[in-house]
């Protein structure tokens, strides 16, 4: 598999975009380590802070990532309500019997921040790279090459299975299928799942015929030449010194 092309920043990139992927890689990580491993309200607070920054220097698309956001968020909710009543401690409210603590509410706000810190930073600095940088800086970080084709082709068939599941189920509203809760519904969706299966194996027999006609041999193979400049080491020192600043954050006591 070939990656044909040259990591180079244009004019109206963003100030992120010009950054060597390995090193947005790198530091993201490293981002969310520290962000998953603290449990100060204040460093989550500065840990998210930091990703809205770094989403507005990447000139992220205001309506497009906050809906993004908000689909996990839903979820996020669903743990804002649910974890007051579960995780025992000091009670400040009483519904229908059952008591809501503040450390369960404290719990869940901090995955809430957590989860948004890291979900935004990754937006900012992964998901707007090219495939073919994002292969070839995995590739240059040594990570397994089944691990990076694995990744390479989720990302470029997950459309492609989502188009063949549209086509399947207008075909099913065609034939004038109303999803109901009986063994008839619950039988044709399980056909639905099995003709995904099978129609998305065909395809990828196809492709991989395809790719071995192109001289495909199971390798991923970069002509993607990747140079260190001045700016990726200041990005790399910025984020050492913000997530090394988030640690820290955790051994200092609040009154």
């Amino acid at each position: 598999m070939t990656s044909i092309g040259t990591f180079s920043a244009g004019p109206n990139q963003s100030l992120v975009q010009k950054v060597d992927p390995r090193a947005r890689i790198v530091c993201t990580v490293l981002f969310a380590f520290a962000v998953v491993l603290s449990d100060q309200l204040i460093a989550l607070i500065f840990a998210l802070v930091m990703s809205i920054l770094m989403a507005c220097f990447a000139k992220l698309t205001v309506a497009k990532t906050l809906k993004q956001l908000a689909a996990m968020d839903m979820f996020m909710l669903y743990l804002l309500l649910m974890l007051p009543f579960t995780v025992p401690g000091y009670s400040f409210m009483t519904l229908f019997g059952f008591s809501a603590s503040w450390q369960g509410l404290e719990q869940g706000i901090k995955i809430t921040l957590k989860a948004n810190a890291v979900v935004l930073m990754l937006f900012a600095t992964v998901t707007n790279l090219p495939s073919s940088a994002l292969g070839s800086a995995l590739q240059a970080l040594k990570v397994s090459n089944k691990l990076i084709q694995l990744l390479l082709f989720t990302l470029r068939y997950l459309s492609v299975i989502a188009d063949e599941y549209q086509r399947l189920r207008r075909s099913m509203r065609a034939r004038a299928f109303v999803m109901r809760f009986n063994w008839h519904s619950w039988k044709t969706i399980g056909n639905l799942i099995g003709m995904l299966l099978v129609r998305s194996i065909h395809r990828s027999q196809r492709i991989l015929k395809a790719m071995k006609c192109r001289g495909y041999n199971g390798q991923l193979v970069s002509y993607l030449p990747m140079r260190w400049q001045p700016l990726d080491s200041g990005f790399c020192g910025t984020m050492a010194l913000l997530t090394a600043a988030i640690t820290a954050v955790n051994f200092i006591h609040f009154s």
